[in-house]
């Protein structure tokens, strides 16, 4: 394409990241997260902390966690092997995201949020997804609920076609 000529699809510049460390509570959906610089073994710390906070009267907090590097370093590790740590993580097997539910409630607001939408700004953009996670969640998490937390889907008849 040539500079300055008309594009048929918009686009935004640069390539800034919206860096999301979060959790979902399958019980009531709750879903502490936070907005960080970076995702690595201190902000996965900083989340298992904010874990234990908002659930003071629960004595074992069952965490699913994939195998990025960041969940399973020696300081996360070593966080996870002290005294009265009430988080219990359960590693998923390797490559089965399937099974993680935080990565299906990325599914879900990638629905919402990105799919066939522009943004003209990176902070428009960033803000949608806030706005996702502070408002739109707690409002429809009854709507949302069977897809992030089940592991089989039903197939209803009316939504099945065999395709010849």
């Amino acid at each position: 394409m040539r500079k300055g000529a008309n594009t048929a699809v918009k686009r935004s510049t640069g390539r800034k990241r919206v860096n999301i460390h979060a959790a979902v509570n399958l019980e009531n959906f709750d879903t502490p997260f936070m907005d960080v610089d970076r995702v690595d073994s201190d902000s996965t710390i900083q989340l298992f902390e904010k874990l234990e906070a908002r659930n003071p009267c629960k004595k074992r907090i069952y965490l699913v966690l994939d195998n990025a590097p960041y969940h399973r370093s020696g300081k996360v590790r070593q966080w996870l092997e002290r005294k009265n740590c009430r988080i219990k993580p359960v590693w998923l097997p390797t490559y089965c995201p399937h099974l993680n539910p935080i990565e299906r409630l990325w599914g879900v607001m990638h629905k919402h949020v990105t799919h066939n939408k522009f943004y003209t700004t990176f902070t428009q953009f960033g803000h949608a997804i806030l706005k996702f996670l502070r408002e739109t969640i707690p409002k429809n998490w009854k709507q949302f609920r069977d897809t992030v937390s089940d592991n089989f889907r039903i197939i209803s008849r009316q939504n099945f076609r065999v395709m010849e």
